[in-house]
């Protein structure tokens, strides 16, 4: 059972994130309260905290992981104890998903907030000098991210050994990938493979 603390900017805020996540049975909303803080006895009895509606500075500096729910998705990088920064708008699945990854010290991101990341941190050069793959190659290096080997490839595809094994020599130059495990990395940086 994951024990968290609800802060909001506003009783009604607070009320229904609290109803809202009461349907889930592997959460337990311990406190629920207009972001005033929590007092740093309260923190320590919760597994994450949930901010949402209010500025990340004025969230618990130090304390539990928090999942912060706001209307401006960008982090910063000095705020190591933010896991996840969702809107506001957020389904209860992604909220639940945010805060049991909190739970288990994982940093979640939006869709968007990946592409940010990985475009600000691929490598310029290197994207230039990628080809891109086709749909089959695609096809094929999905089934590589779950551990098919070439035979297994060639029958789930109904082509012949020789033709899988050339697919996977195409990706691998494709993405410049000396094994089949750095092209998976690749694949899963780039968003080719989905995680």
């Amino acid at each position: 059972m994951i024990r968290i603390a609800i802060l909001a900017d506003s009783p009604g805020r607070a009320r229904r994130l609290t109803e809202l996540l009461s349907e889930e049975e592997r959460i337990e909303v311990l406190d629920a309260r207009v972001s005033q803080g929590l007092d740093n006895g309260h923190a320590l009895l919760v597994d994450v905290i949930l901010a949402a509606g209010i500025p990340t500075d004025q969230v618990p500096a130090d304390g539990p992981p928090l999942v912060v729910l706001s209307e401006y998705l960008e982090a910063s990088p000095d705020e190591p104890l933010i896991r996840a920064l969702l809107p506001l708008n957020s389904a209860a699945s992604e909220i639940v998903a945010a805060i049991i990854a909190a739970a288990s010290d994982l940093t979640v991101l939006t869709k968007a907030q990946a592409r940010r990341w990985f475009r600000d941190t691929a490598p310029r050069q290197h994207d230039a000098l990628v080809e891109t793959l086709t749909p089959r190659e695609l096809q094929v290096l999905r089934m590589l991210a779950n551990g098919l080997s070439n035979k297994e490839i060639a029958a789930r595809l109904g082509i012949s050994d020789h033709t899988a094994k050339f697919h996977v020599t195409q990706i691998l130059g494709k993405l410049g990938a000396a094994s089949r495990t750095e092209a998976v990395a690749i694949g899963i940086r780039r968003g080719l493979v989905p995680i």
